[in-house]
């Protein structure tokens, strides 16, 4: 690639013709925007793909960390040949925040192209001890008959990373105009899925018999997942594509969604949307429609730059919601829409170059559509494709599969709560096998505290014990939702996996613990303190204003009062907590 342009502040690389123009403007005295205007001139050589490379610099001083939105469980701060970040419509979002050791921002990166391919790469140059950052946009066949516009926003704010990631989506928001769907309240509310509780082993009279179960503990809505399209429960996609209920497992499947809202409960049906089978009748139709194949899951990629595959999928979904009435969809694994090298190049049948571009005529296509029918619709997506251009289609981002793995569910909905804004943020399903202890399974509960529940036991085997323990931490997550869900939550040690979490909202703070051995702050005791212990049974070291006297109340994970007690006069005082408990402050006036 050869140097286009260069100033004081970033390199322009490219192997196209372009023109470009950088200009860089100070919002704020630590906010700056950049603007990088490219002309384009001529396409890649041959029709190949060109890339158009960015490049800047910043001191890499007094930073500890690194956070992007699919990070996972790795934050550390890479060298500068390691590999890039891949956003687009359907994966991630182009942001990158640098953060110290207090949790503070040092500096954070965020994109304007939320919708193509982008790769962000920020790292560490040895031999300067700079941080060099490289942004390189792939330019398509198509792509580079338009003048692209990048707009780069940057903050080395003094001020916590959860903040600054909130102008971020805010910016993308209200300046760029790439405002989320509505969100049902309802979306907020514990969900009841099937998934891991009887996955492909389903049927109208299940269903039916769990929904009443889960209608009595006060779950607001269930997930039917795969099975309900296909005799075959052998997993895999070779039956996905028609969409067409079963007639052994559902014989009327409009009767029996009826006979579920019947009992209180809305209902939200799975479909796999880019997968269509080999042992489907839709099959002889598509089969030269795809993006690729693969052969040992019987099942190939639909390729939606073909208008009549878009149409095709629409008006599945939309007689869905029309002839059962339901409530919500879940679209699973959109992330597979993407570009490999046995990708198809462009054809006059398609009307688009780019595989992204596709994507978002089509989810725009079904989101209106399906508004149209309900209002209220639900649609559930699931970690990775969890951008703000992916806002604009769905209501509820679900954290991706990790069964049984607390922290992966506390690192996953707390990643995503820094981000989705209005957007009802899901724990992936809770589940955990019959003999487990009600309060260790509580741990997996509380992890996902400052999220939307979702559960997939069964529930016809969980003790009495295990059904109180659920009710009590329910309830208290309804009663809460307002500090829970609507609060900016402030999640310490992020290069930790936030071993600390709280929120706070008018008079009253909720403070998580995740790992043992930390010190609880109280000296905040204006306000009504609710201390949640999601770690093992320990003696808790709590910090209090030596003027203030505090009563407590200890109680254990079914929401038994194990103490009552007073504190007065002391800067410490340490106490016995149950695992999965609570501690409830109060200053004594």
């Amino acid at each position: 690639m050869k140097k286009i342009t260069e100033n004081n502040y970033m390199t322009v690389y490219s192997n196209l013709k372009i023109n470009t123009c950088v200009q860089e403007e100070n919002k704020l005295q630590d906010v700056k925007i950049t603007y990088v205007d490219i002309e384009m001139k001529q396409q890649a050589e041959d029709n190949k793909e060109g890339m158009i490379r960015l490049e800047f610099v910043f001191p890499a001083t007094d930073i500890s960390g690194r956070w992007f939105p699919i990070c996972k469980f790795d934050r550390s701060v890479k060298a500068d040949y390691d590999s890039a970040v891949e956003s687009m419509t359907a994966s991630s979002a182009p942001v990158v925040c640098f953060y110290n050791s207090d949790g503070m921002n040092r500096h954070t990166i965020a994109l304007s192209e939320v919708r193509q391919k982008v790769f962000m790469k920020c790292g560490i140059h040895e031999e300067d001890g700079n941080m060099l950052c490289v942004i390189e946009i792939p330019v398509t066949q198509g792509f580079s008959e338009k003048d692209l516009k990048i707009t780069i926003w940057e903050s080395i704010e003094r001020k916590k990373y959860w903040e600054v990631l909130d102008k971020v989506r805010y910016w993308w928001e209200e300046t760029l105009n790439i405002m989320p769907a509505e969100v049902p309240e309802l979306a907020k509310k514990p969900m009841y899925s099937f998934w891991y509780s009887q996955h492909q082993n389903i049927t109208a009279e299940s269903v039916e018999e769990e929904s009443l179960r889960a209608a009595e503990m006060g779950f607001s809505a269930i997930i039917v997942d795969d099975g309900w399209q296909t005799e075959d429960n052998n997993r895999g996609y070779a039956y996905c594509g028609d969409w067409e209920p079963s007639q052994q497992k559902f014989p009327d499947f409009a009767q029996h969604v009826a006979r579920v809202q019947a009992m209180g409960l809305k209902y939200l049906l799975w479909f796999s949307v880019p997968y269509i089978g080999k042992n489907t009748k839709a099959w002889e139709r598509f089969h030269d429609k795809l993006l690729r194949y693969n052969e040992s899951q019987q099942a190939g990629i639909f390729d939606l730059r073909y208008p009549e595959v878009r149409e095709y999928l629409k008006a599945i979904y939309v007689k869905a919601v029309k002839d059962w009435n339901l409530d919500g969809l879940k679209l699973d694994f959109i992330d597979e829409f993407y570009f490999q090298e046995e990708s198809p190049s462009y054809n006059e049948q398609m009307d688009c170059h780019d595989i992204q571009d596709a994507l978002n005529i089509f989810l725009t296509d079904v989101m209106d559509t399906l508004k149209k029918i309900r209002p209220d619709i639900l649609i559930e997506f699931r970690q990775r494709y969890i951008g703000p251009q992916i806002r604009r289609y769905g209501n509820i981002f679900r954290v991706s599969d990790c069964p049984g793995s607390a922290v992966s569910n506390r690192t996953g909905t707390i990643d995503l709560r820094l981000l989705s804004g209005s957007t009802a943020v899901h724990s992936d399903m809770l589940m955990w096998h019959p003999a487990e202890k009600p309060e260790d399974a509580g741990l997996q509960l509380l992890s996902c505290l400052f999220a939307t529940v979702q559960i997939s036991v069964c529930l016809d085997q969980i003790t009495d014990d295990m059904k109180r323990m659920l009710l009590f931490w329910l309830g208290f997550m309804d009663e809460k939702r307002e500090i829970l869900l609507h609060s900016q939550i402030q999640p310490e040690e992020p290069e930790n996996l936030y071993p600390e979490v709280c929120a706070e909202c008018g008079n009253e703070k909720i403070l998580v613990h995740y790992s043992k051995g930390r010190l609880a702050d109280l000296r905040d005791i204006n306000k009504k303190i609710y201390y949640i212990h999601a770690v093992k049974e320990e003696e808790v070291c709590f910090r209090c204003n030596s003027s203030d006297t505090l009563k407590y109340e200890v109680r254990d994970c079914y929401g038994n009062l194990m103490e009552s007690n007073e504190v007065s006069a002391n800067q410490f005082v340490i106490i016995s907590v149950p695992t999965s408990g609570m501690v409830e402050f109060t200053r004594k006036l």
